[in-house]
């Protein structure tokens, strides 16, 4: 879940690049959100299976059939996929948003929670797990590295307007004529 985590804030960097140097026209269905969107589709295919596997096969009650930690990581995929849907109708009504509406419009703040949502399942389940005895290795500690550095990497896309350089992470730089 950890690399899942990365590949989600991946999607989003991608997307965003994308924004930013030009490359989306007006319409919602890019190559850019197809990667974003099929990123949490993994996230939400991958927690359905733990669950559905856990639930018929070990006879867990669905209250308890992913680990724990990762509850919270399933309500960011089902407001993901809602938000996602909201982010549509948003972009049919009112168009693409550019600079600091694209990153603070409602739509995309609910997107940037679920999102934060699903990246912290890997953090909250370390947490959980993690005590005194346990290994301090990459197979027990990775996955929230990954989260962690996911997290940071929202945090840094959704705050760059805030950013006190002059020119904004991730612009388009312009040429200057010589």
């Amino acid at each position: 879940m950890g690399a899942l985590a990365v590949l989600l804030i991946g999607g989003l960097d991608l997307d965003i690049w994308a924004h930013s140097h030009g490359k989306v026209d007006q319409s919602f269905f890019t190559p850019w959100h197809a990667v974003l969107y099929g990123a949490m589709a993994l996230n939400g295919i991958v927690l359905g299976i733990v669950m559905a596997r856990n639930v018929l096969h070990r006879g867990y009650p669905w209250r308890r059939a992913l680990p724990e930690g990762y509850g919270l990581s399933l309500v960011g995929v089902i407001a993901f996929a809602i938000g996602g849907g909201l982010d549509l109708a948003w972009h049919t009504l009112f168009g693409i948003e550019e600079d600091i509406q694209a990153l603070l419009s409602p739509t995309h703040l609910i997107l940037a929670t679920s999102a934060a949502l699903i990246m912290t399942g890997p953090l909250r389940s370390a947490a959980i797990r993690y005590d005194s005895t346990s290994r301090a290795g990459w197979r027990g500690l990775g996955p929230m590295v990954l989260s962690v550095c996911a997290v940071f990497t929202l945090l840094g896309l959704f705050s760059q307007f805030a950013h006190p350089m002059v020119d904004v992470f991730g612009a388009k730089s312009e040429v200057q004529p010589v």
